[in-house]
């Protein structure tokens, strides 16, 4: 019963009836509030068409006894006798007459040629205290001002309102019934995929191959979210796994390296003696390839040895502006036979970091770019502060790359040119992780490539 309460099932429902009961409940009060004003408004104009008939009667029949009995000519109190002799009983039967019309109505006058007091003319159980009142004037020229009223309980007034009011509440109760029944068929197929959604997480804790069902709507959606998640946790097993192996090639790269450096040394040595011996013979020739060659491969061990062996990072406070004018400069160096234009738009920005791995990083990636270029282009550096790290990106109006190339860039020795290594943006990567960044990429083929490296501030 406890997991009962604390179900979806039961958090949805009830949330659902009170919801019913409230739309319904202000639903129902705007209704009968409007009712009740369309009655009021109704009923008003109802007994003031009353008041104003009993008013009319008796003005009418007050100007055929002026006439009939030449009220002008006789004093006001044969008026008073003759009002009360020949008016009241024919007024007070037109009363009488309209009361059986109006049967649930009051009606009353208080007019002192007729009468010294009110006239109430009312069915006694109809006498109560709220009323719905409209007052008309009686004017009788030479004698005190009266009047008449027409009145209507309230009660009688309501009862059409507090029959919509209890068919109102009735609707309601069956609303909040008929969504407590819909609510828990609709939560209980929920359940249903909930459950096995449960179970496929406890499969895949031993099976990351394993795949939940696909399912409509949100369920659906959490569903794709969690394969997409285990997807994500497998590639990221694979990629550790990858990365020892590759740290395990590095460790063993760094040995060869080692190994081949002392006797690559000496060919090189050798063959330049060899090159200044066979100066001016046509046998030179075969010396000049040899040294190529020799140049190549220290260039691939220096690499390899940088992979291979990295070195402790040595932080300190770097001003980013100051620190790309110099890379800048630098680049400029590596660009100097092409038309390289390069644009610095840097925040004053400090980092902490490795100053001479950085410079390595970036280094490579403009030496990447102006590459790219072919020498002609342009290469823009911008720095901006996000939150607690240091966007640096670095554009370039280069080749640009496509999806597969954008998918191995940082792979260990994949390269696209024909004398590199592949080893330069894996490296860049690796200083990047090193200080606790992270690195993007965008690039489109025909147009360009942007890097984008974070690193904390």
């Amino acid at each position: 019963m406890k997991r009962f309460f604390q179900s979806m099932r039961f958090q949805l429902t009830t949330t659902l009836v009170l919801f019913v009961v409230l739309t319904m409940v202000f639903v129902s009060s705007v209704v009968i509030s409007s009712v009740r004003n369309e009655i009021f408004s109704v009923e008003t104009k109802r007994i003031e068409t009353v008041a104003d008939q009993i008013t009319d009667k008796y003005q009418k029949l007050y100007e055929g006894n002026a006439l009939q009995f030449d009220f002008g000519h006789i004093s006001v109190e044969k008026q008073k006798m003759y009002l009360k002799k020949f008016q009241q009983p024919p007024f007070d039967d037109y009363i009488k007459s309209l009361k059986k019309n109006f049967p649930e109505l009051e009606i009353g006058y208080y007019i002192p040629p007729i009468n010294d007091k009110t006239v109430y003319l009312s069915d006694p159980k109809y006498m109560l205290s709220k009323k719905l009142t409209i007052i008309k004037p009686i004017y009788t020229p030479k004698m005190e001002k009266g009047y008449i009223f027409v009145d209507e309980p309230y009660p009688l007034i309501m009862k059409p309102v507090n029959e919509i009011r209890e068919e109102s509440n009735r609707v309601t109760v069956y609303s909040a019934l008929f969504a407590a029944l819909f609510v828990l068929i609709v939560t209980s197929i929920f359940t249903f995929k909930i459950v096995k959604i449960e179970r496929g997480l406890k499969t895949l804790e031993t099976d990351l191959d394993y795949r939940l069902p696909h399912y409509s709507g949100e369920i659906g959606d959490i569903a794709v979210s969690i394969n997409n998640m285990a997807e994500s946790l497998k590639r990221n097993i694979e990629e550790s796994q990858r990365n020892e192996a590759l740290r395990t090639l590095g460790m063993f790269t760094a040995g060869v390296v080692h190994e081949v450096r002392n006797p690559l040394t000496s060919i090189k040595g050798f063959a330049q003696i060899l090159q200044k011996k066979l100066e001016g013979k046509p046998e030179e020739k075969y010396v000049e390839p040899i040294l190529h060659e020799t140049e190549r491969l220290s260039r691939i061990v220096k690499d390899l040895l940088n992979y291979g062996k990295p070195t402790p990072l040595r932080k300190t406070q770097i001003n980013v502006p100051s620190f790309f004018e110099r890379i800048v400069a630098l680049g400029k160096q590596f660009s100097e036979n092409g038309n390289i234009e390069f644009q610095l738009d840097c925040e004053n920005i400090n980092v902490n970091a490795d100053e001479k791995k950085c410079e390595e990083l970036f280094l490579n990636l403009i030496i990447n770019s102006i590459q790219a270029m072919d020498k002609k282009g342009k290469i823009t550096i911008k720095c901006r502060k996000e939150g607690e790290f240091a966007k640096i990106s670095i554009s370039d109006t280069g080749c640009g790359m496509d999806k597969d190339q954008l998918e191995h860039i940082f792979v260990p020795f994949y390269t696209t040119k024909a004398e590199g290594t592949g080893l330069g943006l894996a490296i860049v990567y690796r200083v990047v992780k090193e200080h606790g960044g992270k690195i993007e990429v965008e690039s489109e083929k025909g147009k360009g490539t942007t890097f984008h490296i974070y690193l904390p501030i």
